[in-house]
């Protein structure tokens, strides 16, 4: 063999050998060994590997692959999983097909395989799924962040980086916080949220009771709940949610009640639910429905769902802008919103937001078409398409709709503009584990059983939910 056959063989050798590191799926890039030839002289291999490009030695970092790689003609089948829950109306289900209609018309060689699936038990449906490799490409749901510590979710950071996203600007601040675990972005806002209070006119205006007014504390909350109860005519004066655990979970008055239940990392509830200022907050809202009594029955609850309010019989709830597609289509009485009320004169409305989130599999075979769907999920031309149904997470789109000056959404909007901070029941994956169950015991004990040493119940649950927590933590070795 001469030396000039000896040169092209070591330099496809040599050539094969950078494209398998290259492809390796190892952040870490894998030495090339070159077996030494007795017949070839070293001064041949040096020149041999001087002549490999450099760019070509910079391909090991896997980076996602784009979608020109593709033949022209090759279809892509993106599979979209979307949940269905009891306040969704036919538009709702009918705007995820015209989310994906639309998308195929602009990109004819991927096609949306759209599944719709009740909201109960939905994650455990998507991790069976993905744990038996049949999962969907992407789908939504409200996942704590550092429920990308399960090994579940794509790091989308690479990808929003490659399409030049600045977040910052793109999204709600609510948005971008319920996206982001340990500085990378698992997931992307489906769209943004804040709570306010909705409150029936009608019923208002026959019991002569004011409307509220933004800057009223949770002391005039309560005195207009119970002046606009009435057991006798089946009227009351809250729904369920905020007289219930709810109040701590799911809605503004978790952050307006003078305490924190959980810390901001969601590990530590002893010190927080346990705390005074604790204690009293699940007090006020626990004795709305056991001592005041201006929450409805149960059974007027299990009629209407969570949107107990369109039963007409409700005076005031909480609402999010989730449950106006309902209240628009349904109701049959005056209504309006207000800014939920303050803990006091001294302080200010803390707003309760909120986003679902996109996910996009770790496993799934699509990924870069994957990505370019959300990407344009989570633009401004989607955001402008699904605005009859959710509130997009993008300020550009409700300024263009002029929303900011619509007398319902305008009330939303101010609500977005303060500070965003995570909901307390979405801080940790193991909330639903650990502190909901301490939650609901403590509601069974003191309101449906009648045990009245509300300060030895919270200690008590509350020591059980820390070590809950304490014991998962531990599993995950952070």
């Amino acid at each position: 063999m001469n030396a000039q056959r000896i040169v092209y063989a070591l330099v496809a050798l040599i050539a094969i050998a950078l494209i398998l590191v290259a492809c390796t799926p190892s952040a870490t890039p894998t030495p090339v060994v070159i077996e030494k030839i007795k017949e070839v002289p070293k001064e041949v291999i040096k020149e041999v590997v001087k002549e490999v490009p450099k760019e070509v030695i910079k391909v090991v970092t896997p980076t996602p692959a784009p979608v020109a790689t593709r033949k022209p003609d090759q279809v892509v089948t993106i599979t979209w999983w979307g949940t269905e829950k009891g306040r969704d109306t036919a538009a709702t289900r009918e705007m995820h097909f015209k989310l994906a209609r639309a998308y195929e018309a602009k990109y004819p060689n991927v096609k949306i395989a759209v599944s719709l699936f009740p909201s109960r038990a939905f994650a455990t449906r998507v991790l069976t799924a993905l744990a038996a490799g049949q999962g969907p490409d992407i789908w939504y749901h409200y996942w704590p962040t550092d429920f990308a510590t399960q090994g579940h979710l794509e790091d989308l950071t690479p990808y929003m980086q490659a399409s030049k996203i600045d977040a910052a600007k793109r999204w709600f601040p609510i948005g971008n916080m319920r996206a982001v675990y340990d500085g990378k972005y698992y997931g992307v806002p489906r769209d943004a949220t804040p709570g306010v209070i909705a409150y029936n006119k009608d019923l208002f205006d026959a019991a002569g009771v004011a409307y509220p007014k933004e800057g009223w504390t949770i002391q005039d909350f309560r005195k207009t709940a119970i002046a606009l109860t009435d057991a006798k005519k089946d009227q009351y004066g809250i729904d369920a949610i905020v007289g219930s655990v709810g109040c701590f979970q799911w809605s503004s008055f978790s952050y307006n009640m003078g305490a924190e239940l959980v810390s901001p990392d969601g590990r530590k509830v002893a010190g927080f639910m346990d705390s005074p200022a604790g204690i009293n907050a699940l007090k006020f809202c626990l004795d709305l429905s056991a001592i005041d009594k201006v929450a409805p029955p149960a059974a007027m609850q299990e009629q209407f769902g969570e949107l107990v309010f369109l039963s007409g019989k409700v005076g005031m709830q909480h609402i999010s802008t989730w449950e106006l597609p309902a209240l628009k289509e349904q109701t049959k009485f005056k209504w309006a919103v207000v800014a939920p009320p303050r803990f006091d004169e001294k302080t200010d409305q803390i707003a309760w937001t909120d986003s679902y989130v996109y996910y996009l599999s770790k496993k799934s075979q699509n990924k870069q078409e994957a990505w370019q769907f959300l990407d344009w999920l989570t633009g401004p031309e989607a955001g402008k398409l699904m605005a009859d149904i959710y509130t997009p997470a993008l300020p550009s789109v409700w300024e263009e709709l002029k929303w900011p000056s619509d007398p319902i959404l305008g009330v939303f909007w101010k609500e977005l503009q303060k500070p965003a901070r995570t909901a307390n029941y979405l801080r940790s994956q193991y909330f639903s584990d650990c502190v909901s169950p301490a939650l609901d015991n403590i509601w069974s004990r003191y309101v449906v059983k009648g045990e009245r040493n509300l300060d030895a119940i919270v200690k008590e649950q509350t020591a059980t939910a820390q070590t809950c927590l304490d014991k998962n933590y531990a599993t995950l070795g952070k």
